[in-house]
């Protein structure tokens, strides 16, 4: 049976510090990350797609607006798609986090230790999922592109590889990295992790490699 493939990117780079966990805080992109934007939807423009999913943060939303103008597909709005809500944390520099033993706890095990007024990574994964089920459902056998975040993107990695999501720190999402994950009835199959601008994506429309 053919695949729902689901590419997961990652928004461009946003203005603003570095460092900081901005969580769902609505920052803008960077210059540097509208061309990222730009230059993420000439590479998808290239394929045949089906819809496109975006969180409601401007961040994710906005490439997902531009693809969707030229292409011409559904645009759907999620927002059970944001970034991980990291609650009193949130808008912290990484620097002030590290003078709280809990953040410092977290570290070491992030699937354990929940941010004050936040979430968990399972509850994370457990918003995500759902909306991964409804593209899976909505739009079976063809693909789909996810405008999302770092956070998000990291935890439906770790449950497509069956992994514990203590490994959270483990993965490394670039800004504007390109993940692919075919969704099969008996189960995901991680294609590609953080892939660049530029690759040929046509070469991951077949059914394997195998």
């Amino acid at each position: 049976m053919k695949p729902t493939r689901i590419f997961l990117v990652r928004h461009g780079e946003v203005k603003g510090p570095k460092g900081v966990l901005y969580s769902q805080n609505d920052v803008p992109l960077s210059e540097k990350g509208l061309k990222q934007s730009k230059e993420l939807v000439e590479v998808f423009l290239q394929l045949p797609l089906a819809a496109v999913y975006t969180s409601d943060l401007t961040r994710a939303r906005l490439p997902g607006e531009m693809l969707c103008q030229q292409k011409n597909i559904p645009h759907l709005i999620k927002k059970k798609l944001r970034e991980i809500n990291f609650g009193a944390w949130a808008g912290k520099s990484f620097s002030e986090l590290l003078e709280i033993p809990e953040f410092r706890e977290r570290l070491k095990d992030p699937a354990k230790i929940k941010p004050p007024q936040g979430e968990t990574l399972e509850e994370l994964l457990s918003r995500g999922l759902s909306v991964i089920k409804e593209a899976t459902e909505r739009f079976e056998g063809q693909n789909v592109v996810f405008f999302i975040h770092g956070g998000l993107i990291r935890v439906l990695i770790l449950y497509a590889l069956g992994s514990s999501l203590s490994n959270f720190f483990r993965l490394q999402i670039d800004y504007a990295g390109i993940n692919l994950i075919d969704f099969y009835p008996d189960g995901p199959v991680v294609r590609l992790m953080n892939g660049k601008i530029g690759l040929n994506l046509k070469m991951f429309l077949n059914e394997s490699f195998i």
